[in-house]
């Protein structure tokens, strides 16, 4: 068992030592633009790319447990329709007890699972990706500067930026921009039904 564990880690680690070799060369050109392009254009794709990837993986499994859940949420809501009040409520906790919590926690983890999967792994890898590359020593090698930005907020108090804060900064303005920009997508392609 050991065996197969390492093996499967060291396909793991060459996939991801690769990955690291392949977004180093793809985005040399912009690092003339400098890190703080660089970091929020590799934000602004992973945002990107985990919206897309959340609209189209479905697994069947989840498909299969949210079909259970509403067969066994419409059976309750049936029980609750019960003319004796007091009948309805127990055949209703029988129901949950039964089957519908064991399929809503199915169905919840099968969730919990998918959304680890789409959305938080992509952002772990560039967070890992970022922290890694753009460390203050390899920012001063190839920029001159051991910080993303550095500005002053008057005589005394200097801020500096690190790459970590600025990606999350990006990472959060991401967001704020893929809402807007998909709300102005919806909008003009509703218009073009319409008219």
């Amino acid at each position: 068992m050991n065996d197969v564990m390492d093996r499967i880690w060291g396909f793991i680690e060459a996939f991801l030592n690769n990955a690291v070799v392949f977004l180093d060369t793809t985005l040399a050109p912009l690092e003339i633009l400098g890190p703080g392009v660089v970091i929020f254009v590799l934000a602004f794709l992973v945002v990107i790319f985990t919206r897309i990837i959340a609209q189209f993986y479905v697994t069947q499994r989840s498909v299969t447990l949210e079909k259970e859940f509403r067969h066994w949420q419409g059976i309750r809501e049936e029980a609750m329709k019960h003319p004796d009040r007091e009948k309805g409520k127990a055949l209703a906790k029988n129901v949950d007890q039964a089957e519908l919590n064991k399929a809503y926690y199915d169905y919840f983890f099968e969730g919990m699972l998918k959304h680890f999967i789409v959305n938080v792994l992509p952002i772990l890898l560039m967070v890992s990706y970022v922290t890694t590359v753009y460390t203050p020593q390899t920012l001063l090698q190839r920029f001159g500067e051991r910080w993303i930005f550095s500005f002053s907020l008057g005589s005394s108090s200097q801020v500096n930026v690190s790459s970590m804060l600025w990606l999350v900064i990006c990472f959060v303005l991401s967001f704020i921009l893929f809402a807007v920009l998909k709300m102005v997508f919806k909008k003009r392609y509703a218009q073009k039904i319409f008219v």
